[in-house]
């Protein structure tokens, strides 16, 4: 497991960085270029708006996680009130109960599948909800009518609030500005790194050229993992809701 995540981090374009490095790295060396500009300005430029992206995507997993999790609850919450109503049966309260697994199903089906729009759908089976509800109307007192529309509610409301989390990521104008400026990179801090080794030492040079590379290593590296967990939903990452373990099963049905 530890080999394929730390593997996870390498595509095509930590391959493109590295060779790129290497190829700045040795035409500089060859012509003797020597760039003098405040680095610390540049590393701000590069390195804050990558954090930042990924302190946003990583905010997302968690919202993503919670909303989730407060989805699940609010529909045990809405099938269990349903249950305690005096008039309904326990034919009435399973097929519910089938109703809402099939809503969950849809939402996880829309989550998962980027070229999805199950909202329509999902919206839709809403108004079925409602009327499904409304025709045990005549059992339900004051507070269970009460208690039933607000869980309701509060259901498809973070259905609604997982489909926002889907259909919004970090701005993607803000993604584009980080992998460019990688990409840039090697033009930057390979100057500096050759200035500061002496290349007659061999053991120096072997230095100079792993930090080089380090450097864009780690920048990309940083980017990949962003964009892993961008989208907590795929299950393409490693970091993704592990929906197998979240959502409501027919097993929490009861007798």
């Amino acid at each position: 497991m530890n080999i394929k995540v730390i593997s996870s981090t390498l595509n095509f374009r930590m391959i493109v960085i590295i060779i790129e490095t290497l190829s700045v790295y040795f035409i500089y060396d060859k012509y003797q270029f020597n760039l003098q500009i405040d680095f610390t300005v540049l590393s701000i430029a590069i390195v804050f708006p990558l954090v930042f992206s990924i302190t946003s995507a990583y905010q997302k997993r968690q919202d993503s996680i919670a909303t989730f999790n407060s989805f699940r609850n609010k529909m045990i919450e809405l099938t269990n009130i349903f249950r305690a109503v005096d008039g309904t049966t326990n034919r009435d309260y399973k097929t519910f109960f089938k109703d809402l697994l099939g809503l969950q199903k849809n939402v996880v089906d829309h989550l998962i599948d980027q070229k999805s729009n199950r909202m329509v759908e999902i919206r839709k089976h809403r108004k079925e909800i409602f009327y499904n509800l409304e025709g045990f109307k005549k059992h339900y007192n004051e507070r269970e009518k009460d208690s039933i529309i607000r869980v309701k509610n509060e259901l498809f409301e973070y259905a609604e609030k997982l489909n926002t989390l889907k259909v919004h990521a970090t701005p993607i104008s803000l993604r584009m500005y980080c992998l460019i400026f990688i990409y840039l990179s090697p033009l930057v801090y390979n100057s500096h790194i050759l200035a500061s080794f002496d290349k007659n030492n061999l053991l120096e040079l072997g230095i100079s050229v792993f930090f080089s590379i380090m450097i864009g290593f780690i920048l990309m590296a940083l980017f990949n993992i962003q964009q892993y967990i961008e989208d907590p939903f795929d299950q393409q990452g490693f970091d993704d809701l592990k929906f197998d373990e979240m959502v409501v099963s027919e097993q929490e049905v009861m007798d």
